[in-house]
């Protein structure tokens, strides 16, 4: 009689297990639907190849709004909005289409953001440490205070413009963050205004060139416009042979002469290890937000020579040169 009731005991665990199993293996098939602002970059990358090492299997749904607002509402509200419960997760990439498909979405699915500069002071969490609602995500702000410093150790100015979209969110918080520290590192601001309009920006370039505006230097924003044309403001500045700096790799691959900035790729997979969580029983909004722990300093030393910068030994010992 014993025997039969630890058998019957011993089969009811093994059930247990296999049914707990199971409903694993079920949530290691995932569908996602990635809002995405510019195409994909090596944020995208590293998710999606950080879910793969994680063992997930993911059908990707990819939206691209083209730096478009208006394209980006028809997103959400054409393509999104009629198959929504269909996905086990949104993730958007950059401030403007997270923070439109937080208000859209309105935490009916979970949201998983990624490459947001400063999500709470965009309005997208309430803070880094607890998001609050369904949503949680990795930044790739870099404080200011860091890249001021660290560019006040190879370069030094007084009238430091700063290139940035006032329609974009994001650029207008890292304004206020330039405004804020200004007075204590004694140089003026001089704003470029930059709104996505081509002949704009080229504009404010070749007054650079012209010397119709003068500046030591000019700090480039985070905004998605600017950097999509991180070629052709690199070599723009390099001909007005204007020193420049910004959280951006692609800005410092492209001309300009350094900046501290985060790695995408690792951000992705960060990105990715808070969908792992929440699959593992946390919820979103208790899951602070990852950012970048080990920022690099990158030099671009085609421009350093060009500008006949010199940069102490110390300072080449940590950094990452590119040509």
């Amino acid at each position: 009689m014993q025997q039969r009731v630890l058998g019957a005991m011993f089969l009811a665990v093994v059930i247990a297990l296999a049914s707990s199993n199971a409903l694993f293996a079920g949530s290691k098939n995932l569908k996602i639907a990635m809002i995405l602002w510019r195409g994909e970059t090596e944020g995208e990358k590293g998710f999606k190849d950080g879910l793969q090492a994680l063992g997930y299997s993911v059908d990707y749904t990819t939206m691209t709004a083209g730096q478009d607002r208006k394209e980006l509402g028809r997103l959400l509200r054409e393509e999104l909005e009629p198959k929504i419960t269909d996905f086990d997760y949104i993730y958007t990439f950059g401030t403007t289409a997270s923070q439109m498909t937080r208000d859209f979405v309105k935490d009916k699915v979970p949201q998983v953001f990624n490459i947001v500069a400063d999500p709470v002071g965009a309005g997208i969490v309430q803070s880094m440490e607890s998001p609050g609602g369904n949503i949680s995500g990795a930044s790739n702000g870099i404080p200011m205070l860091l890249q001021i410093e660290t560019a006040l150790k190879i370069i030094q100015f007084k009238r430091l413009g700063i290139l940035f979209n006032p329609r974009e969110k994001n650029s207008m918080v890292e304004r206020q963050k330039l405004h804020d520290i200004a007075e204590k590192f004694h140089f003026g601001l001089i704003d470029l205004r930059s709104p996505p309009a081509q002949d704009t920006l080229e504009q404010n370039l070749q007054a650079l060139i012209d010397k119709s505006v003068v500046v030591d230097a000019v700090y480039l924003s985070t905004d998605s416009f600017i950097v999509s044309n991180a070629k052709l403001v690199g070599s723009k500045l390099r001909e007005a042979k204007v020193k420049s700096f910004g959280s951006i790799q692609t800005y410092v691959e492209n001309g300009s002469l350094m900046g501290v900035v985060p790695d995408y790729h690792k951000l992705g997979k960060a990105a990715a290890s808070i969908v792992d969580r929440h699959q593992k029983g946390e919820k979103l909004h208790s899951i602070p937000i990852e950012i970048t722990k080990e920022p690099t300093l990158m030099i671009n030393k085609t421009t350093a020579d060009l500008l006949q910068i010199t940069v102490s030994e110390d300072i080449l010992k940590r950094a990452v040169l590119v040509e």
